[in-house]
């Protein structure tokens, strides 16, 4: 039984109308979606176009064309598309003929693939030879065709329903494996990874995190320098407006963070009560100038340390070693 579905309208903006559905044959619709390959399926690699086969497919008893073959890098499979105009109630038929053609004759399809079409694949023992995934792509798909789609174990079959209006619009609808999915759930997943991590660490950690925010390189190089602070003792974090207050045993530092885009590319400024300005290859400026009068109002520091990767921090560690 066909579903029943209503269609769905597209409305243009621009013309002020809903546009109307239009019928194109087959090839169109291959011509289309090998046009705009890397838009439409950027994880997979198009071999080719009415991929020809030599010898008898088993229910069709000839030769035949797969009409468009691929390859899916990540699964490192072979992936067989199946367009149809209008809906066919024999789609996941013909196409599991074809999938039991190329699991048959992998090695033929495999030199065809490298030689002829220049397609880079692994070495043949490291393919997939025992699964082949499948996208089929129609109008419409029955709700037997879908069932038994979502209820396969080995989860190789893509069902893609399209729509083509006029002004050459396409709408594209994936009933299972919508590649954005996976995207979500990676987001999700790391989300919730990001959750554990703030939750399992120590409060200085997360107010370091809050702190230096977009950051990352700033709080990278930070980290250098807390983690070395901690293997020698306590460490007191203060998180202030504009900068971040590091008090340990009688010493007090302050940290900044940067974005590199500065002159000096610095991307943390770390003030320090410590005389740190004879240190080679390091910006290190004093605050205090001529007269004792101290530049700037940022904490009770007189050198700044203007840091522009993790090696220059490790100096600075180098050198502080000797004074703490």
């Amino acid at each position: 039984m066909i579903t029943k579905k209503k269609m769905p309208k597209l409305f243009s903006s621009v013309g002020k109308k809903f546009l109307k559905q239009i019928n194109k044959p087959e090839s169109e619709l291959n011509k289309f979606i090998c046009e705009n390959w890397k838009v439409l399926f950027p994880n997979l690699t198009l071999i080719s176009s009415e991929f020809p086969l030599k010898g008898g497919v088993r229910s069709i008893g000839t030769g035949g064309r797969i009409d468009i073959l691929a390859y899916n890098p990540k699964s490192k499979r072979f992936v067989v598309f199946e367009l149809k105009k209008e809906y066919d109630k024999n789609i996941t038929e013909q196409v599991g003929d074809y999938k039991e053609y190329i699991e048959d004759n992998f090695a033929d399809v495999y030199l065809k693939t490298t030689q002829q079409y220049n397609i880079d694949l692994p070495k043949f023992q490291e393919m997939d030879l025992k699964q082949i995934e499948i996208v089929l792509i129609a109008k419409k798909f029955s709700t037997t065709q879908i069932d038994r789609v979502k209820k396969n174990k080995e989860n190789n079959i893509t069902l893609i329903k399209y729509f083509w209006f006029e002004e050459d619009l396409i709408f594209i609808d994936y009933l299972n494996n919508d590649p954005d999915d996976e995207k979500i759930e990676n987001i999700d997943s790391k989300k919730v990874r990001l959750v554990k991590e703030i939750v399992n660490q120590d409060p200085d950690l997360y107010e370091i995190d809050r702190f230096f925010n977009l950051k990352q390189e700033s709080k990278d190089v930070f980290l250098v320098f807390y983690h070395w602070l901690k293997t020698l003792g306590e460490v007191k974090i203060t998180p202030k407006q504009v900068l971040l207050k590091v008090e340990f045993k009688e010493h007090t530092f302050s940290a900044i963070g940067y974005a590199g885009k500065v002159a000096s590319k610095q991307i943390l400024q770390i003030n320090t009560n410590i005389d740190l300005t004879n240190i080679n290859g390091l910006l290190v400026e004093d605050r205090v100038r001529e007269g004792q009068k101290k530049k700037g109002s940022l904490g009770s520091e007189r050198y700044e340390i203007r840091l522009r990767n993790k090696e220059e921090m490790e100096k600075m560690i180098e050198v502080l070693k000797n004074c703490i």
